[in-house]
């Protein structure tokens, strides 16, 4: 789990969430290719709030679930939780998945007045992946630590994932074959 943990952390923490180029010519529908590592789409409750994957050259065979999410009443507390984990349900068109998923934040920071968290998870169930890649809205509830809860002002938002079985092509391209 540590190795785990400090992949994520090298990975995300290359990626800088104040200077996101988003290359508009390789979007799909409602997904965006951010500096060709992340496939994302935002959130419908609060636009800031992201979900999508990751591919690294470093693990091409694995997926990594990323979430972004901000809260304005954390005044820094949001910080206190990197590595440490945080429960979701995820209901995908309509359907509860009957375990929650367990994402760890690996970065938070300030952007204006808000707190901004990236969660991440690797997801090795290729199951998993075909059914988020079908679907065409998912939503997304944290779940607990109940700590973590009390400084989320949203704790749920929707996230439209049409297209996804298209434009998760643009992250396959990007790993050697």
């Amino acid at each position: 789990m540590k190795k785990l943990l400090l992949f994520l952390v090298i990975s995300i923490a290359s990626i800088s969430f104040a200077d996101e180029k988003i290359n508009s010519d390789s979007a799909i529908d409602n997904w965006s290719l951010i500096s060709d590592s992340r496939l994302i789409t935002r959130g419908e409750t609060v636009w800031g709030h992201q979900f999508g994957f990751m591919k690294d050259l470093r693990a091409c065979d694995s997926d990594i679930l990323l979430i972004s999410w901000s809260t304005d009443i954390s005044e820094g507390k949001l910080k206190e939780f990197e590595g440490k984990d945080a429960y979701i349900h995820l209901n995908i068109d309509g359907e509860l998945l009957e375990e929650e998923l367990e994402f760890t934040l690996m970065f938070a920071g300030p952007l204006d007045s808000m707190e901004i968290g990236y969660f991440g998870a690797i997801v090795k169930s290729e199951s998993f992946i075909e059914k988020l890649k079908q679907s065409s809205r998912i939503e997304l509830t944290f779940l607990k630590p109940a700590n973590l809860l009390n400084i989320l002002d949203i704790k749920t938002d929707y996230f439209n994932t049409e297209g996804l079985n298209k434009s998760y092509s643009l992250l396959d391209n990007s790993c050697p074959i």
